[in-house]
């Protein structure tokens, strides 16, 4: 062998040999505990009384909760105490009372929001409302996007609508309410079966630079924004704000219907990107290329202050684009007060769809950082491959994540591997937002799993509730699996 060839052996043996490529992250300590339930556990959740220190979980089933109380200092009870729903009950969520110890849940029905004590299992009604479900005679219960802290006093408000009009009812210190109404009417479609009313998206931020939020609804091209007074109480006049981002209004609805192209604009999200404390507005584009492609264009409108309102330009002051369908969601990752976006997206194909006819389905998670200059990299700092699970019983489940479990103060990457381990990537600062290297954990992750990324004991840690279920399984020709849960708290 010749002393070049030598050498350069020499130098490969010594890089692979290398600890800092050898080395695996160091793994997390976790306190685990595991509780068979009776019934199904692949509803809504619910967490009450989070804020001290601990947590009290409640599983929607149809018409019932099971609720298993502070489960991070408690664990999992053994078995779950069962609260029925109220049938006359539309939607329910949870509020903070007056002169409550702790948040109560609530329901909203034809004519009245109710609450329920956890403590004393008690039923009040609060209000009376007026809502536009009165009309609706089968209703399945569900969670209702009803209930607001609107004047930052740290107690609940509601929201409901009726045929033309939005109601609030702001909530005091004595548990009285105060009605306001709004002359802001749902959205109307005529369909084959009839008219369908949808509430007008609406918008809890400070539009006008003052500290305090505002309600702001978006119709078309334009924010009509309730501003708080000073008497924590809304003005009755809105102001208007046009978004100028070419967002579906009459004109398009009806090109559309008849049959020409019109753009598929959407208002993805409505808060901070730039970290300047104004509010910024991102939508996005969807354009169909071919059969199956789909491109999506986002463009990033940063708001600024004129006449004590905000604005937005006609020009977008950035654009980014991803293709595929799938979701996007906005956070600052690594903690420099700018919000970066990753999506989770699958270029839909003939492919695809074998593959989701088989159960599962390979999507690509790519991250985008935002730049100190306003902009998105056009490039993905990091990018993965994450399997979908796909079954009757559900949308699709991942195990993908971004939060700090470490309590470094940045946000790290969790992702499921196979069947029976995820990893944990943990965050970085800089270009690259991600570790190279994870650390592998096992756990059963069959197809009827989902899991739930919060930090129940409020260690600064994030920690991992896995909700199991069953499943058909062709295979079998049968119901497989059984309804757990397994919790795995942080620890020191």
């Amino acid at each position: 062998m010749s002393k070049i060839a030598t050498i350069t052996m020499v130098l490969l043996l010594t890089t692979l040999a290398s600890p800092l490529l050898l080395a695996k992250a160091n793994k997390l300590n976790f306190n685990k505990s595991q509780q068979s339930s009776q019934h199904k556990i692949t509803g809504k959740l619910l967490y009450l009384n989070e804020k001290d220190g601990d947590v009290d979980l409640l599983i929607h089933d149809d018409n019932r909760f099971s609720y298993y109380p502070r489960i991070s200092e408690s664990g999992l009870v053994e078995q779950a105490q069962i609260i029925d729903i109220p049938e006359n009950a539309q939607f329910f969520n949870q509020a903070t009372l007056a002169k409550q110890v702790g948040e109560v849940i609530v329901y909203l029905t034809t004519n009245a929001v109710m609450s329920y004590n956890l403590e004393d299992k008690t039923i009040s009604k609060l209000i009376d409302v007026d809502t536009l479900y009165k009309y609706q005679g089968i209703f399945d219960v569900n969670f209702g996007d009803f209930v607001h802290d609107f004047n930052q006093d740290g107690l609940s408000d509601f929201i409901t609508h009726s045929l033309d009009t939005t109601h609030i009812y702001l909530q005091n210190a004595t548990g009285a309410f105060t009605q306001q109404s709004f002359a802001i009417s749902p959205r109307i479609e005529k369909s084959g079966r009839g008219l369908s009313f949808t509430p007008q998206n609406f918008y809890h931020a400070d539009f006008n630079h003052d500290d305090k939020k505002d309600i702001a609804f978006q119709i078309d091209d334009q924010l009509m924004v309730f501003a708080q007074t000073p008497a924590q109480l809304f003005d009755h006049n809105p102001m208007v704000i046009n978004l100028n981002a070419h967002l579906e209004n009459k004109n398009s609805k009806i090109k559309k219907q008849q049959g020409e192209k019109s753009a598929s604009v959407k208002l993805e999200t409505v808060e901070d990107i730039n970290g300047d404390g104004l509010v910024d507005i991102v939508t996005k584009e969807s354009v169909r290329e071919g059969m199956m492609s789909r491109t999506n264009h986002l463009m990033i409108r940063y708001g600024f202050i004129e006449n004590g309102l905000m604005q937005y330009k006609k020009e977008a002051d950035g654009h980014a684009t991803f293709d595929g369908e799938g979701m996007i969601k906005f956070k600052d990752v690594d903690g420099d007060g700018l919000k970066d976006y990753y999506t989770l997206s699958v270029e839909m194909g003939i492919g695809t769809m074998m593959s989701a006819m088989s159960g599962a389905i390979d999507m690509d998670l790519r991250f985008y950082k935002l730049e100190k200059n306003g902009k998105y990299v056009k490039k993905p700092v990091y990018e993965n491959e994450v399997e979908i699970a796909i079954n009757s019983g559900s949308d699709g489940e991942a195990l993908t994540d971004v939060s700090d479990f470490n309590g470094d103060g940045i946000n790290d990457l969790i992702l499921k591997t196979d069947d029976k381990e995820f990893t944990i990537y943990s965050g970085a600062k800089g270009k690259r937002l991600f570790a190279k290297r994870g650390a592998d954990y096992e756990i059963s992750l069959p197809k009827s799993v989902r899991t739930e990324i919060k930090d129940f004991n409020n260690d600064g840690k994030a920690d991992i509730l896995f909700l199991y279920g069953t499943h058909y399984d062709e295979d079998e020709e049968k119901e497989v699996g059984e309804n757990k849960l397994t919790l795995w708290l942080s620890a020191s």
